[in-house]
């Protein structure tokens, strides 16, 4: 499937873009997408949930970093509901349904986006800027 009609890896979209992806998708596509996010999105979001729980859990001094790897499998976990919901009931739709969809995908990204800018900013804090010589530059 293209990216541009994939609901997972889109932010902010209105209900009638989710079915127009919907539509643009056709019947086996849809078929197939719906085998999609519960098969490897699902194996994604445990995967992403695991590694990234472990590695703060192991790594990081910071304990309030490890929420963010739940939120996001919350979050995905739910959109991938509200998409199913979209996928069985099409080509009925519902502008709440889809509003829906779209706020836990948009919420999940958010996330993602501040979890990204948290941990990037956690190592440099503490791995690259406390491993830095004393550069005495006042001699």
């Amino acid at each position: 499937m293209t990216r541009d009609l994939d609901l997972d890896v889109r932010f902010a979209y209105s209900a009638n873009e989710a079915y127009d992806s919907l539509k643009s998708m056709g019947p086996k596509v849809r078929e197939n997408y719906l085998i999609v996010i519960w098969a490897l999105d699902t194996a994604y979001m445990v995967v992403y949930l695991l590694l990234f729980s472990s590695f703060i859990a192991r790594f990081m001094k910071s304990k309030a970093l490890a929420i963010f790897p739940f939120l996001v499998f919350i979050l995905d976990l739910c959109e991938n509901l509200m998409v199913t919901i979209l996928l069985i009931k099409f080509p009925v739709e519902s502008h709440v349904l889809g509003f829906i969809t779209s706020v836990f995908t948009t919420s999940k990204w958010l996330v993602v986006g501040f979890f990204s800018v948290s941990f990037i900013s956690y190592l440099i804090r503490n791995y690259v800027l406390k491993n830095q010589p004393n550069l005495n530059l006042n001699r």
